[in-house]
């Protein structure tokens, strides 16, 4: 492998991404890497692994489909943050009487 043009794959690779952040998508490698994993990565490593023909960058469909599923997962952990929390209420030793003889008064 000749490095010097691995390394000028990497730095066109890297001049043609706009954005700091994309999303690519895997390709199936024989190494165990399997195909359609979609990922953000920095630019740099996106050029990388475009330039080692491990994945891809994601069309537009693909990037709103992520961002849209991204946005889902965490809209599902913020309600499940919001059912795990317990309110609690400092009651006084008056207010807990009164309580308790209102409690007895809707019994009779």
């Amino acid at each position: 492998m000749d490095l010097r043009e691995y390394y000028g794959k990497i730095r066109a690779a890297t001049e043609s991404i706009q954005s700091e952040f994309v999303i690519v998508v895997s390709k199936p490698t024989p190494d165990g890497g399997r195909e359609g994993v979609k990922t953000e990565v920095h630019r740099h490593l996106a050029a990388r692994l475009l330039a080692d023909v491990k994945a891809r960058l994601a069309n537009e469909e693909e990037t709103a489909a992520y961002y849209e599923a991204q946005r889902e997962a965490l809209k599902k952990s913020e309600a499940a943050v919001e059912e795990g929390r317990v309110q609690l209420a400092v009651l006084s030793e008056a207010d807990l009487q009164m309580l308790a003889k209102n409690l007895k008064s809707e019994r009779q």
